[in-house]
């Protein structure tokens, strides 16, 4: 209840279907992506102010082994990223921040760009100890040309 009403100013969120279900006190059918999408809608119908709902999914693999993938929706569309392989992890700390600030930075220039900025600053953020990210445009740019391992 709390919480919900702090959404209710807010046209950002940065949360999964799960948070949604417990913000809502409700349950979403089906799998992956229909259950995503099924929960945003009933977020975007709860929170009248809300625009963007914006979220990573994981795969764990093993402790050093992950897979990451992004999802920003609105009330008309959403745009879902393919998953990226994360080896050799250092520290999950400070991915989340990571991820928000690249949803931020990338939001102006559109939603895939700001889901492919999440992700790509999210992943990268695994190799660096501590928790906040060092990325730097250059390696950021490197990793959407596909060109940057993010184990390191």
């Amino acid at each position: 209840p709390i919480l919900a009403r702090h959404i209710e100013g807010c046209d950002l969120m940065f949360g999964s279907h799960r948070d949604i279900a417990l913000l809502l006190g409700r349950d979403f059918p089906g799998e992956g992506p229909e259950r995503r999408r099924a929960a945003a809608l009933a977020a975007f119908e709860h929170f009248p102010r809300l625009r963007y709902i914006a979220t990573t999914t994981r795969h764990v693999r093993d402790a050093d082994h992950n897979t990451l993938s992004a999802r920003i929706d609105t009330q008309d569309e959403a745009v879902e990223t393919g998953e990226v392989e994360i080896t050799g992890i250092v520290d999950r700390i400070g991915t989340g921040d990571a991820f928000a600030g690249g949803v931020l930075a990338g939001l102006p220039h559109g939603l895939e760009e700001a889901a492919r900025t999440g992700l790509a600053l999210a992943a990268l953020k695994h190799a660096t100890p501590g928790d906040q990210s060092l990325t730097t445009r250059r390696e950021l740019a490197t990793f959407h040309e596909g060109g940057l391992d993010v184990r390191r």
